[in-house]
């Protein structure tokens, strides 16, 4: 009864255009009442807002980036500030698919802390039986980070299913990798991501910030040693250079996932990425044609263009 009543309240307040005074009257509550149940509107996810159509200058990054790297899409929302990026590259992304996936859509999903807060924006429009598949295995340390959680919370919000790569990201010996790697549901698992009609990844840093050392699954010293052979970033824990050359590196070798050298053949891989840190390891990612839709931030897409233009 009360979710009714605060649909109620909120179609008279932002449909209507009435004031909450007159609400107030309407209804017979008090004008008191009248907010806090349209800040519950808000809170409950009865209402979303949505800004339709960039800023001017973001558009025209937008095109800008497009043309220079020949990417496919990419969408810049204006950068509010560097604590904010991750939320607003996460609302960006869910609205991307929003628009993009439909009913029956086969979608790939790596691991990050952007792509983890992907599904807290998405809602469904009216898109059922998504099927999900991970691009790698789970990061046993974060559950939150997780492939499967992201998965598995948008195989809920779009009633399909998540299918999962049974195993752990990153494992203790190169013998372990390969014979996960052999088992037959994984082995199902990444030959179905060959297949799907979008992508989704995140773009980490080659250094102290790198999650990978957060996690402990990279000390400093094999970091170092990553940067000492010029690894800028990283997709699905697999580290390449500012050319978007895979880099040498015995972690590779304990590495079950989706293998980086075959994003390129993959069609509408999304990478999502922002920030000061993240401009040398999104430009090598663009450079390896590992992403073809790229969601950033404006000063981000503008640093990209600056850097590219630099180095031509």
């Amino acid at each position: 009864m009360m979710t009714g009543l605060i649909t109620r309240i909120a179609w008279l307040y932002y449909k209507e255009g009435l004031k909450e005074s007159q609400i107030a009257t309407m209804l017979g509550l008090s004008r008191s009442k009248v907010g806090r149940l349209l800040q519950k509107a808000r809170e409950n996810g009865i209402i979303h807002f949505q800004v339709l159509g960039p800023t001017g200058n973001c558009l025209e990054i937008e095109k800008k980036i497009i043309n220079l790297f020949d990417l496919q899409d990419a969408v810049v929302v204006p950068t509010v500030s560097q604590n904010k990026i991750k939320e607003s590259l996460a609302r960006a992304a869910a609205q991307y698919l929003e628009r993009h996936l439909t009913s029956g859509s086969l979608f790939a999903v790596g691991w990050g802390i952007t792509i983890s807060e992907v599904p807290t924006f998405i809602h469904s429009q009216g898109i059922h039986d998504l099927r999900i598949v991970t691009l790698n295995g789970g990061l046993v340390p974060s559950f939150y980070l997780n492939p499967y959680d992201a998965g598995s919370r948008l195989a809920h919000i779009f009633g399909g299913q998540c299918y999962y790569v049974h195993a752990p990201a990153i494992t203790t010996s190169e013998e372990l990798c390969l014979s996960l790697k052999a088992d037959a549901t994984v082995q199902q698992a990444l030959e179905m991501a060959k297949h799907t009609d979008y992508s989704m990844v995140g773009i980490g840093v080659a250094g102290e910030e790198s999650t990978l050392v957060k996690l402990r699954y990279l000390n400093l010293g094999e970091t170092e040693a990553l940067r000492q052979q010029g690894a800028v970033g990283d997709i699905l824990a697999q580290f390449f250079n500012a050319q978007g050359e895979k880099v040498d590196c015995d972690l590779h070798k304990r590495i079950v996932a989706f293998p980086l050298e075959d994003l390129r053949e993959m069609k509408n891989v999304i990478g999502v990425a922002g920030g000061k840190a993240k401009v040398k390891a999104i430009l090598g990612a663009i450079h390896g044609r590992f992403i073809k839709i790229l969601i950033t931030d404006e000063e981000t897409a503008n640093n990209l263009v600056k850097l590219e233009e630099k180095l031509s």
